[in-house]
């Protein structure tokens, strides 16, 4: 079981120059934002659902908030796009920066790990262990940046994107775009809407609705049974989330026979009480009430991603 993925992380060109920029340097547009506290929400009554389908995954589905939030397409046209631009800008400087190439960030959907682990080939093998090879891997051999190029990309960018206090604003007396180059990027791609990542009140939904869904009788109802299924095979966790929480897996470099053994039960059991589909139903509900109460605000914001991925298919397109 895994929280909704956080708000994207600031575009892979701006990240790669902040790593390798010197330290102190603000975080970018995108930074992850703070996960509400389910002691803290309001007061809301469970929403009423449908029939539930029996679910073992949810990848091919999607929550009512994914609407609102950016897809893996539109970030990575805004991240291209934006890397397009700050290096042309750059050539007017008369400096060059080439980004590797495959760095762009890849973004899944909200369900693709939502309610982990489920698929019975993957726990097989891997336990509760991430299958992704690259997780919790460092860059090694990142390559030394100029610092000429670090200064008029605009490695002093605030956490809005645009020039920190203190940030150069010329370059041997040419003027620099606010931001620099990167700023100048990006005010130009979100000049009519949008700001190259997840809006606060979308990301707000996906966390709440999730942070609901889990408090929610009918969940907890299905967690009790999925309970009752692994203490008959040996295992005693209240909640998946304890079993994947388990010390013992996070203490491990790899996968220990218990290990894929207490995973291999826990994604039989979800898929004996159905929790996929009842969690999936519930928490889906809770985000449409979510979304109802803040439907204007949605609305504006995906009218401003829209306009956003127009503008950067329109740079990305032109010679």
């Amino acid at each position: 079981m895994t929280s909704p993925r956080r708000a994207r992380s600031a575009p892979a060109l701006l990240l790669t120059l902040l790593a390798l920029a010197a330290a102190g340097c603000s975080a970018g547009p995108g930074a992850p934002q703070a996960r509400p506290s389910a002691t803290t929400l309001s007061p809301m009554d469970p929403p009423p659902i449908g029939d539930v389908p029996r679910l073992t995954r949810v990848d091919d589905r999607s929550l009512p908030v994914e609407a609102y939030l950016l897809t893996g397409e539109q970030f990575r046209s805004f991240d291209a796009a934006q890397s397009k631009l700050a290096t042309g800008c750059l050539r007017e400087y008369g400096l060059a920066y080439t980004r590797a190439p495959g760095s762009a960030t890849a973004a899944e959907t909200q369900t693709t790990h939502r309610y982990d682990p489920v698929d019975p080939a993957d726990v097989a093998v891997n336990g509760y262990h991430s299958p992704d090879p690259a997780a919790g891997t460092k860059p090694s051999g990142a390559p030394s940046i100029d610092p000429d190029v670090l200064t008029v990309l605009g490695s002093g960018l605030g956490p809005d994107g645009r020039s920190a206090q203190g940030a150069p604003t010329e370059f041997h007396g040419k003027p620099l775009p606010a931001g620099g180059c990167l700023g100048g990027a990006q005010q130009r791609l979100t000049a009519q809407g949008g700001t190259g990542r997840d809006a606060d009140v979308a990301v707000a939904v996906n966390f709440e609705g999730f942070e609901r869904s889990m408090a929610d009788p009918r969940v907890k109802e299905v967690f009790q049974a999925w309970s009752a299924c692994m203490k008959e095979r040996g295992y005693s966790y209240p909640t998946p989330g304890d079993a994947l929480k388990d010390a013992r897996w996070g203490a491990a470099a790899g996968p220990s026979a218990e290990e894929i053994a207490t995973a291999t039960a826990d994604v039989d059991c979800k898929a004996r009480t159905n929790v996929v589909g009842v969690w999936f139903t519930v928490e889906a509900a809770y985000e449409g009430e979510l979304i109802r109460r803040h439907q204007a605000e949605l609305t504006a914001v995906k009218a401003g991603n829209d306009a956003m991925t127009a503008l950067a298919r329109s740079v990305l397109a032109a010679g």
